[in-house]
């Protein structure tokens, strides 16, 4: 790995997630703001199914590497599918709904909390052992996003959507994180473009049978045929969304998952930054000092990965010299 490329594939995430930002807070929320579309179900699934159309037209041939596929191909793609295309999405848009179209940055820096999710899943799937000072950045994560959601009031005395916005980012933030890694599996072996056509082939097959089965497709869809507005919209969405992702899977195939994971910390800033200068909303002093030391403590969760990583490629490019 070049450190040119390495630098570039950084770059190439912060985009990317800078444009997730501007969707997180702008864009999506105004299905439900401006036109009061409350079917979470058929968002997610539009969101898939039209950059999936779009993709197939162009690059037909892509269908013709289904025959190349392994049985670990065909299980790698279907859960990131599942956790990063279908849990994932449906889970922060249903945070975003809950919240009431509240400080939407809020729901967004609890679903950063993935790389607390990843270490446990390594250590309960691949028995890798996180060292004791991991622990305690857990526990001052946690007490972060306590603070960045209820503040110092008491959960009980708040509306009961607050919880439930909570839980479903935080439902995000464990089907993300699951997602980067099995994602970094399949850039590894992928083109960036096989990758991101089969995230959303494989995610629209999924999503879809999670609208079949929440019944209300019918309505959902004579509401949404009937509104041109809704329907360009959604297009929008749905080419901006996909081009964050060709950016998000170019830029993962030269950085390894905890890089990828602090540049993806542009998300949450961009967020609490549009949203303060957009919408006028602004964190209270305790949600922003709670905020600044979540990220401070995913931060310190990656950054010796990083270091380490840029150590490496040193020693590489000198060695060629």
């Amino acid at each position: 790995m070049k450190k040119n490329s390495f630098i570039l594939g950084g770059f190439l995430i912060i985009i990317a997630a800078v444009m997730w930002g501007i969707d997180g807070v702008l864009l999506t929320p105004s299905y439900f703001s401006k036109f009061h579309f409350y079917d979470v179900n058929f968002i997610v699934f539009i969101a898939h199914a039209i950059p999936s159309f779009i993709l197939s037209i162009l690059f037909t041939k892509q269908y013709k590497m289904l025959k190349k596929f392994t049985k670990n191909d065909f299980i790698f793609f279907s859960l990131i599918a599942l956790f990063g295309g279908s849990i994932g999405t449906l889970s922060i848009v249903k945070a975003l709904q809950l919240s009431e179209f509240n400080k939407f940055s809020i729901v967004i820096l609890i679903q950063k909390t993935q790389p607390v999710f990843a270490v446990f899943l390594a250590f309960l799937i691949l028995k890798e052992r996180p060292s004791r000072r991991f622990y305690l950045i857990a526990l001052i994560s946690l007490i972060s996003v306590y603070l960045l959601t209820f503040e110092f009031k008491s959960p009980i005395l708040l509306p009961k959507n607050n919880i439930l916005a909570a839980m479903y980012s935080l439902l995000a933030a464990f089907s993300f994180g699951s997602s980067t890694v099995f994602g970094k599996k399949i850039v590894s072996k992928f083109s960036f473009l096989t990758s991101t056509f089969f995230r959303f082939f494989f995610t629209t097959i999924i999503t879809m049978f999670f609208l079949l089965f929440s019944g209300n497709t019918e309505k959902s869809l004579l509401m949404f045929s009937g509104n041109p507005s809704l329907m360009a919209l959604s297009l929008f969405i749905a080419i901006f969304g996909l081009s964050a992702i060709l950016i998000y899977y170019n830029g993962l195939k030269h950085v390894t998952a905890s890089v990828s994971t602090v540049c993806e910390l542009a998300f949450p800033l961009t967020s609490v930054i549009v949203e303060a200068v957009v919408l006028k909303r602004f964190l209270s002093p305790i949600q922003f000092v709670s905020a600044g030391i979540l990220i401070g403590s995913i931060l310190y969760l990656n950054l010796s990965n990083v270091n380490s990583e840029i150590k490496e490629i040193d020693k590489i490019e000198n060695a060629e010299i």
